[in-house]
């Protein structure tokens, strides 16, 4: 059996939107039918095996629990071309002051990290960089779409659990 297609259950046309875990998943599987879902939850203020835990009772699909410490960002900071790039700015020379990927996990805030990188990254100054802080959720978007090797995450210990629940459900994909 081969993955054949990806979709983000996008939930911006419901009228009543679920709000617990349980309710997005059901509907997410309504709306948009899947043998295998990857289930975003960021850590943030809560334990990483509390997320994960919150995903394992609320979710009786077959699924890859997707928990970043503290944000998905985090996992976006190795990439200084995807950074870059998604500025439009992709042959700008100036330092972008990158963490190391062995710390990404640790910042406190790795969101504003990606915003204030983006901002440096596009060299935009006065009125121009204010018009760019309106489009800075499109542009964190567009470096997860850019990023090419996530092996520089391997340090990062929540990322590595990813890569191994995702090795473990592909197993039992294979299985069936």
């Amino acid at each position: 059996m081969a993955l054949e297609q990806e979709s983000w259950a996008d939930f911006t046309h419901v009228k009543a939107r679920p709000t617990s875990l349980s309710e997005r998943v059901a509907l997410a599987l309504e709306l948009y039918p899947a043998d295998l879902l990857f289930v975003h939850r960021d850590a943030e203020s809560a334990a990483w095996a509390d997320r994960v835990r919150e995903i394992q009772d609320a979710v009786r699909h077959p699924h890859v629990a997707l928990v970043p410490v503290r944000m998905t960002e985090a996992w976006f900071l190795h990439d200084e071309e995807a950074i870059r790039r998604a500025s439009g700015n992709p042959n700008g020379r100036v330092p972008l002051d990158l963490p190391n990927p062995r710390r990404v996990e640790s910042l406190s805030d790795p969101k504003q990290t990606l915003f204030d990188a983006l901002r440096t990254a596009s060299e935009l100054h006065g009125r121009r960089l204010a018009r760019l802080d309106r489009e800075l959720g499109t542009m964190r978007a567009r470096v997860g779409e850019l990023v090419r090797d996530f092996e520089p995450l391997r340090a990062a210990p929540a990322f590595e659990e990813f890569l191994q629940e995702l090795d473990r459900a592909l197993e039992r994909w294979n299985e069936h």
